[in-house]
């Protein structure tokens, strides 16, 4: 089976990242629509501190398989 050679991978990857960043974004916006009112500074900032961090998980292994020779 012939593989992807590593600038179509990263064509592909280039593609999807955004993608997935804006659809997360989204997601992360309207749960603090629906979460945020209700919340105090230090849940707010604790929210958006998880928030930042747990974008990248989904992606590792995509910038992983990117990267793959």
């Amino acid at each position: 089976m012939r593989t992807l050679n590593k600038r179509i991978r990263k064509f592909i990857g280039t593609i999807i990242i955004p993608l997935w960043l804006i659809f997360f974004i989204a997601t992360i916006s309207f749960l603090a629509e629906l979460i945020i009112p209700d919340l105090n500074q230090v849940y707010l900032f604790l929210f958006y501190l998880i928030s930042g961090i747990i974008w990248i998980v989904p992606i590792l292994p995509l910038i992983s398989w990117m990267q793959k020779d």
